[in-house]
């Protein structure tokens, strides 16, 4: 590459971390604030049937989409997704499905943890401590919501059920509210196991109109008890029997922590973009559009976290930096990056339509992300450099191809062109063949942008003040370099970590 003065913060500092092989994985998703978004969407208490059917086809999708997982178990606003190779999860776009007639205030975002398991009988131990969790959760929630129906405050309610037990909790159900808890539906109580099943169906009429059938693998939600040995022996291509002991399997969720004192930098990039964009036509070499749908999803994470001091992002990612002292999550490595990629993906198709009105999203966007950490000051810096020394020679090499392939040349013929060249010998390349002064691109292609809070000042609107004017943060979108003036000028965007 070109600009090689910086890579050495790539050498020294990234790290590929990968779970241990010969393990089965569990990766499980959680809701992010839940409570808050279900009292926004106004779910109905103690459970919410659409929401939960969402939930489920959320999970279908995600084993439908990744072969690698076995089973899923979920419950509430969690997921358990088993496999036995390491996959990242997905999302699908099905809210309009369950709820019609509501419209999505704020977008959901999601956590993640991985687990290793070594064998299957930790497995199997271990969805059922989540079941049996499902069915303590839920009676208390029944408990909890009729107490409140009925006109107790929450504060009552907590104290009624405070040091019950199951057959208590039963006997009030009954006695109180007439409910058979046993009778309530089952995907309440026992959660929702999602796994593949061999079925028998038609692929197609022979020429004497006689169906042919085939066995094939479906997808399949069921609501039944996976404590027992039972569902295991009926399903034994799933997983194989083993005895049922749970509580010790919380040992091996083991969190990975980010060192202290350490400047946090969390990349997202998109998977897969190439075909995204190809799918929604994305001009090449750079979609303005695109580019600032992006930058107003970075801008919302800024205001969403407090503790990121900047950001920078070209093309398909962005690098958030987090100031040294922040304890965002505990800094717990997985818990940032599955919050922060998720909810990078929500902002992004949210704002689709605002900036795309008249594209359909024709699939959803996935967004990885991955953490980095700087013990320096100076070593972030260059960090930051390298990244937009990267901008720059990505849009010069694919601004000078797409002009080749558009002027006529193939794409394998304007590889070969390109092959080998200087930055010095694209510039008269565009110059020469296209009368294009690269330098009079829009600096957001060739510079990348830079997000940070700035003070404005504002004119106060209090009674029986007039003309009073105060400061207050601002996110600012800049299209600039990130050279040692640009640090001179804003010195208080590291140096301030209660902005």
């Amino acid at each position: 590459m070109a600009n090689s003065e910086y890579e050495y913060v790539k050498r020294e500092f990234e790290f590929d971390r990968r779970l241990p092989p010969s393990n089965w994985i569990v990766v499980r998703i959680d809701g992010c604030h839940f409570h808050r978004f279900s009292k926004i969407h106004t779910f109905e208490k103690p459970n919410d049937k659409n929401a939960l059917g969402l939930m489920n086809a959320c999970a279908t999708a995600m084993l439908e989409k990744f072969p690698d997982i076995v089973f899923a178990y979920g419950v509430s606003d969690e997921y358990r997704s088993l496999s036995f190779l390491e996959k990242k999860p997905n999302s699908i776009t099905g809210e309009k499905d369950f709820f019609p007639n509501k419209e999505l205030k704020e977008p959901p975002y999601f956590d993640a943890r991985a687990v290793c398991y070594p064998n299957l009988k930790t497995i199997r131990d271990y969805l059922s401590w989540r079941q049996v969790d499902c069915h303590i959760n839920n009676q208390y929630n029944t408990c909890f919501w009729m107490l409140v129906k009925s006109g107790k405050s929450e504060q009552e309610a907590q104290l009624a059920l405070k040091g019950t037990f199951s057959k208590d909790k039963n006997e009030l159900l009954a006695q109180q509210f007439q409910i058979n808890y046993d009778d309530e539906p089952a995907m309440f109580r026992k959660g929702s196991s999602i796994y593949r099943e061999k079925v028998e169906a038609v692929v197609k009429i022979d020429a004497y109109r006689s169906p042919i059938r085939r066995t094939q693998s479906k997808v399949t939600e069921a609501h039944v008890d996976i404590i027992g040995p039972d569902f295991w022996e009926n399903h034994q291509h799933i997983l194989r029997e083993g005895k049922i002991m749970h509580e010790y399997v919380k040992k091996f969720d083991i969190n990975c922590m980010l060192p202290p004192c350490n400047w946090i930098v969390v990349r997202i990039n998109a998977c897969q973009f190439d075909q995204f964009s190809k799918i929604h036509s994305f001009d090449k070499p750079n979609d303005e559009t695109a580019l600032r749908l992006m930058n107003a999803s970075a801008s919302l994470m800024v205001e969403q976290y407090p503790d990121i001091v900047f950001s920078y992002g070209f093309s398909n990612e962005f690098s958030f930096v987090f100031h040294e002292k922040t304890e965002l999550y505990q800094r717990q490595e997985s818990l940032i990056l599955s919050s922060f990629s998720s909810y990078f993906t929500s902002l992004y198709m949210t704002k689709w339509k605002e900036f795309f009105p008249h594209k359909e999203l024709m699939q959803p966007p996935r967004f990885e992300a991955k953490a980095l950490c700087y013990p320096k000051l100076k070593i972030l810096y260059e960090y930051l450099s390298w990244r937009q020394a990267e901008c720059h020679t990505a849009n010069q090499h694919s601004t000078c191809f797409w002009m080749l392939v558009k002027s006529g040349k193939s794409e394998n013929e304007a590889h070969e062109i390109l092959k080998g060249t200087l930055s010095k010998d694209k510039n008269e390349l565009l110059f020469q063949q296209f009368q294009m002064n690269y330098n009079n691109e829009p600096a957001m292609f060739r510079k990348g942008s830079c997000i940070y809070r700035q003070k404005v000042e504002e004119l106060t609107k209090e009674e029986y003040i007039d003309n009073d004017t105060r400061e207050r943060w601002e996110v600012k979108v800049d299209h600039v370099d990130m050279g040692p003036g640009f640090w001179r000028k804003h010195p208080w965007i590291m140096n301030n970590c209660n902005q």
